[in-house]
């Protein structure tokens, strides 16, 4: 018991270095840790409420650099994504689904390595769509802020920005979950068990991350995030074809 809780609680204080430097990445990094040591069925539930706890203490400050228009218009795709990404869950294998997703993040990081960029100010139905698309992967593999952190580094955003952003869409798109997950009982009193013992190392990493953010030249925060996407996709399409 006692290891099990140290390899989780180093789990989580790595993924919130992570979180705090980009602003993502948590659950990205969390996940695949925690699944070391806890059911597969808990990992989720307390990556989601661990993460609603960490950006609660940093969601005053991220909101006066938050691109407001692009949330307005990602979180109705969110709404609308959830949903869809649950409903067809079951209609694909895991290792499809980690292809599918793997090769969309690929082919997004790509074109950002090549310079590509959006207009500052895209279109509504680009927006909806990227919302439904961080949505759908949300439901399908918990895992939907790739696709969104793509499209605010494409438009131009800066480092400061896409982290306050990406926060704040967290604390929306985390909520939602939450609430779902409540619905379906996966949040119990084990996984807030779980979830109060991972507060300190999860505050503990998030400072530390956020600290380094500060004192970090913009292009390192993009140069990050790129290469964290990189290799999450790596991992997915590898593990995915491995598999199968």
């Amino acid at each position: 018991m006692i290891a099990t809780l140290l390899i989780a609680l180093g789990g989580v204080f790595i993924a919130s270095i992570l979180r705090g430097f980009t602003g993502f990445g948590f659950g990205l990094a969390a996940v695949p840790l925690l699944s070391l040591v806890l059911p597969p069925a808990q990992v989720v539930p307390f990556v989601v409420t661990l993460n609603l706890f960490i950006g609660a203490s940093g969601l005053r400050a991220a909101t006066l650099q938050t691109d407001w228009r692009s949330i307005r218009g990602l979180v109705p795709g969110v709404l609308i994504g959830i949903p869809t990404g649950l409903a067809i869950l079951t209609a694909f294998s895991a290792n499809t689904v980690r292809l599918a997703i793997g090769l969309i993040i690929a082919a997004s990081v790509l074109l950002l390595w090549r310079g590509a960029r959006l207009p500052p100010r895209p279109s509504v139905l680009l927006t909806l769509a990227v919302g439904m698309v961080s949505g759908t992967i949300t439901g399908l593999a918990s895992m939907g802020g790739p696709p969104m952190v793509v499209y605010l580094i494409a438009v131009g955003n800066s480092a400061a920005a896409v982290r306050a952003t990406t926060i704040v869409y967290f604390m929306c798109s985390g909520s939602i979950s939450a609430l779902a997950m409540i619905a379906q009982g996966l949040i119990d009193r084990e996984v807030l068990a779980w979830t109060v013992a991972g507060i300190p190392a999860a505050y503990g990493g998030n400072w530390i991350g956020t600290w380094a953010f500060h004192r970090a030249k913009p292009h390192h925060h993009r140069l990050t995030a790129l290469i964290v996407l990189s290799l999450l996709s790596a991992v997915l399409i590898v593990r995915a074809l491995l598999a199968g």
